[in-house]
């Protein structure tokens, strides 16, 4: 019986895994030894120092400071021309702002996905000035699966930068990447649940980037490794047969190309490696980036040998006892720890950093004998490298029932697919229908009826519903005759299972955004204008048309508003429309709906207040207090000039202000707005400046954000209590909750309590 399988056994509580480790006093290299990768490091003395941060980053005097405010000399028609500096234009020349004039708010709002090395210096050297903790949360905001953005390569981004200028703050922070503080309310009769910011392959990454010097770059080829191109030649026509003498040459003469390649692969191959080690050992000379080479390697250390004793402690349970909540315990860094040879392995030789860390913890027991006398460094290297690959990330990651070495090894039957990551099944759902096809259709029919999970938390919505309209649009559904039937049914069963697996992850999504609570009296506005793209083109999930993530958005927001509010949106481009969903249908069935909708090329924001909201509140004499309290407009924010914008310098009106002025005239409020930007086109342009009260801004695809506005209560914005002052005496304190602004809706993004332990240091 396989490892896997007993270890699948053990989380049912069938039988304990029973781990053994190598005890020799031969030094038997393994097969690695021969790789040309160098395998050793220098000397790092620091690596077993627990104050190492301070050795080779010490903190400076001047690391504290205070600012003292200097009296300004005003005079006020200076003053009215700056106010004139940030006024600009939407590309469709409607009035706007190049600047909310807070360097925070501009940063949050600034900076994506798209946000290259100079763009992120900018924002972030002008937020650092105006609040450094608010800087420090604002890039941490861009990582954050379930808090944030969720924009990993933007994440490094802004990390570089703060490596660059603010390292001991860069590197004692590292531990809030992959500590669980995302927390979200207990479900009933469960403990509360709590997730991490990232996952502990960005440790690596970081480390990676840092040491191949591209912390900076929008296209890291260390990320994003270019793809070879084939070099075998195409044939057209007829092939013309040969004599076997012919052949027989064409053969040899192939085999003797394919050695010469083989051996300038492997010359090729030494001299990259060569490079890569003269590389490591230059940036390990640097105070600066050695501290972050121990930073990680210590991180993977220690929960490495945390997660192998509690693997011991299971193993030494007697039979019959609950293993379950002992397996939950176990942390997935054994799944993402480096693999010697691996990919950040070899430009790091970070495997040997947290070998030799075991090893001097002596975590676990049981290293070989060997070990006990001088060694020459290479062999030592890969003794402990293969003990670390063979006797502590093998039987974690099998206990944590990784897919991945099942599915290398042809063991498909074997997957726990309810273990199996939402990224990683988005990626292998035809793998896994052709190769175990009975037992992942029994697996679907199992999350459809309820009876198992499957994830999805991790996936942006955007993803989902191009991958809904893809195979939902496949042609393989629809074939009703084929020259090889065999294979159209085959193609029709792959296509249904796809749109299955989406449909299931899209239900998985939303359940987990609405545990984190509902959002009152709300409604979404989705730009559907020509500017935003068509959902009908093939998706490109390196440059989204705003199109997708502006009608996810409002799909997520349709399903996560209270009633009556949800399960309806409004589009925008020349005439508004208000569309009702019936959440009860597909995915794809919805997606299909919004579709249908009348989109247009104008993008008239205007129009949806002037049109057809203010009218129909007028005709039908709706009351101030039922009016709808607040609208998310979903879109590039490009918006068309309307009629009564004025853009002089005397009387510069925006969209916003001539909507405002229009409520206002007819007696009511104007509702909450939620500007939230989905342009990656550069050009940024702001609808309102920091201080506009009833105004907020949002940007990105993350649905994360809309925990933001949930769990808000429809009382007034003034509260009491009764305080006891130190006489005894009883008071009444009036506090006035925060006015609804872009500063402070950011800042309520910013200071939610998972990003409370970051601290600033220098």
């Amino acid at each position: 019986m396989s490892l896997m399988r007993l270890a699948y056994k053990n989380l049912l509580g069938f039988m304990p895994i029973f781990t053994h480790r190598l005890k020799s006093t031969m030094v038997s290299l393994p097969a690695s030894a021969s790789s040309a990768q160098v395998v050793t490091l220098p000397d790092i003395p620091e690596l077993y120092d627990e104050n190492f941060l301070d050795v080779l980053i010490p903190p400076k005097q001047d690391d504290v400071f205070m600012e003292v405010d200097l009296p300004t000399v005003q005079n006020p028609m200076m003053e009215a021309l700056k106010s004139t500096v940030h006024q600009t234009f939407t590309e469709n020349l409607a009035p706007a702002y190049s600047s909310t004039t807070s360097p925070t708010l501009d940063a949050f709002q600034s900076l994506t996905r798209y946000s290259n090395g100079s763009e992120i210096k900018k924002h972030l050297d002008n937020a650092w000035k105006e609040d450094p903790a608010l800087a420090l949360r604002i890039i941490w905001c861009l990582r954050s699966i379930h808090d944030g953005k969720g924009e990993k390569e933007a994440f490094y981004r802004a990390y570089g930068w703060l490596f660059d200028h603010h390292p001991r703050t860069a590197i004692l922070n590292l531990p809030l990447l992959i500590k669980p503080v995302c927390t979200t309310p207990p479900k009933k009769g469960k403990e509360k649940e709590a997730k991490s910011h990232g996952y502990w392959k960005d440790l690596l990454n970081i480390l990676a980037l840092a040491t191949v010097d591209q912390f900076g770059s929008s296209h890291s080829s260390f990320l994003h490794s270019p793809r070879t191109q084939a070099t075998a030649p195409r044939h057209s026509g007829k092939r013309v047969k040969h004599s076997p003498d012919v052949v027989a040459a064409h053969i040899e003469a192939a085999r003797l190309f394919n050695e010469q390649k083989k051996a300038e692969a492997k010359q090729k191959r030494d001299v990259v490696r060569a490079e890569h080690y003269e590389r490591l050992v230059g940036k390990l000379a640097q105070p600066k980036y050695r501290a972050l080479y121990i930073a990680v390697s210590r991180l993977f250390a220690e929960r490495l040998g945390e997660d192998i004793r509690i693997l011991d402690e299971i193993n030494s349970l007697a039979p019959g006892v609950d293993r379950i909540p002992y397996f939950k315990k176990i942390s997935l860094a054994g799944k993402w720890a480096p693999t010697p040879r691996g990919s950040h392995d070899r430009v790091t030789n970070i495997s040997t950093a947290i070998s030799l860390l075991l090893h001097h913890n002596k975590i676990p027991d049981g290293f070989p004998s060997a070990l006990q006398t001088p060694l020459e460094p290479k062999v030592e290297a890969v003794i402990l490298r293969s003990f670390l690959q063979r006797w502590i990330l093998k039987p974690l990651r099998q206990a944590s029932l990784c897919p991945e070495p099942l599915m290398s090894a042809n063991r498909w039957t074997e997957i726990g697919y309810n273990r199996v990551a939402s990224i990683c099944m988005k990626n292998n759902t035809e793998h896994f229908f052709k190769h175990d096809p009975e037992g992942f259709q029994k697996y679907l029919i199992s999350v459809e009826s309820g009876k198992k999970t499957i994830s999805g938390a991790t996936l942006l919505p955007h993803e989902l519903v191009a991958e809904a309209y893809s195979y939902g649009a496949d042609p393989g559904l629809n074939v009703t005759s084929s020259k090889y039937p065999q294979l159209a049914e085959f193609k029709k069963s792959l296509a249904e299972t796809k749109l299955r697996v989406v449909e299931a992850q899209w239900k998985t999504l939303i359940k987990n955004l609405q545990d984190s609570g509902s959002i009152e009296n709300s409604l979404a506005i989705c730009d559907v204008s020509g500017s935003m793209g068509s959902i009908s083109h093939r998706f490109n999930k390196k440059y989204v048309k705003p199109i997708l993530p502006a009608i996810s958005l409002s799909l997520v927001l349709a399903s996560l508003s209270k009633p009556p509010f949800n399960g309806g949106f409004i589009t925008f481009s020349a005439h508004p429309k208000f569309v009702q969903l019936d959440l009860t249908k597909s995915l794809y069935d919805i997606v299909l709906e919004m579709e249908c909708s009348a989109w247009e090329m104008n993008t008239d924001l205007n129009a949806v207040f002037l049109k057809l909201l203010l009218p129909l509140a007028v005709k039908n004499k709706v009351k101030p207090e039922d009016m709808i309290k607040r609208l998310f407009i979903f879109s590039d924010m490009q918006f068309d000039a309307a009629e009564k914008t004025c853009s002089r310098a005397g009387s510069w009106a925006t969209n916003y202000d001539v909507i405002e002025k229009a409520y206002k005239e007819a007696g009511y409020e104007v509702p909450q707005i939620v500007y939230w930007d989905l342009n990656g086109s550069g050009g940024k342009t702001f609808e309102v400046e920091s201080g506009r009260k009833g105004v907020a801004m949002m940007n990105g695809f993350s649905p994360a954000l809309l925990k933001v506005f949930m769990g808000e209560s429809e009382e007034e914005e003034v509260k009491e209590w009764e305080n006891v002052t130190e006489n005894g005496e009883s008071e009444t304190v009036v506090v006035v909750e925060d006015a609804f602004n872009p500063v402070n809706v950011m800042k309520k993004a910013l200071l939610k309590k998972s990003f409370e332990e970051l601290v600033v240091v220098d």
